[in-house]
This record gives C-alpha cells, structure tokens and sequence, in this order.
C-alpha cells in the first residue's frame, strides 16, 4: 500500500485514512533588537515602541489528507503572551483535536524532551510508534 518512497507513517495514514498533521510551537520576543548606529558624539538614539509584551508564543499545526490529497492542506495557528507550558500546549492540541471533529490525525511532532508529560493521563491520546 502507499506510494515508493513513502516514509511509514505516511503509508499508515493512507492506510487508516488520516490526516498527517505537523506541530510545532515557538517563542519570539516582539521587543526590538539592539543594533549599533550613527549618532551625535554624546546623544545616544532612543528607540521608542509601544509593545507591551515581552514575549510571545506561537503554536501551529499544519495538515494534510494522506489519502485524499485533493482536500487540501489545513492550518491552525495559535499566539499567545508569553511562553507555552504543559497545560497551555494541552490547551491547543485540545483545540486542534476539535478542529479534526474526530477524524483520523497522526501527529507528528519533535521529540523535544519538554514535549513529554505525564499529565495528558491514558487514554487521552493514542501513540503508536
């Protein structure tokens, strides 16, 4: 089954009918960089900004039919103040779970040792592999 070439996981979702969803989480600071620059001898440029956050992170999950690629792709974004912890990424996996509504979705996802968590309990998630 599957196309030559194809990696495993790919070849089990055309099998199972799922969607291969990739996942991935950053952070970013919005605060600008300091950079050297050209001033009067004794006026040192301020830079001036508005932003209030300090930090910010992003979340994204990015899928596709394996069977039926004529679907098209799906896109789930999520920004949030602040860096992702255990219950924040819950958080949005819950989310990209409810925009799947039940559907078959294997997740691939780095193996990131903050990435790894009793907390999700059994049953909540099935891992295969």
């Amino acid at each position: 089954m599957g196309r030559p070439g194809m990696a495993a996981h790919q070849k089990g979702a055309v099998k199972k009918r799922a969607w291969i969803v990739f996942f991935d989480e950053s952070g970013v600071s919005l605060l600008p960089q300091v950079r050297r620059t050209y001033a009067p001898r004794g006026r040192t440029p301020t830079l001036r900004h508005r932003l209030n956050w300090k930090r910010a992170g992003m979340a994204a999950a990015l899928g596709y039919h394996a069977a039926d690629p004529g679907r098209g792709p799906r896109l789930c974004f999520h920004l949030k103040p602040g860096s992702y912890d255990t219950a924040s990424l819950i958080d949005v996996l819950e989310q990209v779970k409810s925009f799947y509504a039940g559907e078959p979705v294997v997740l691939v996802w780095d193996g990131l040792s903050a990435h790894w968590s009793r907390t999700c309990g059994p049953g909540r998630w099935t891992r295969t592999g």
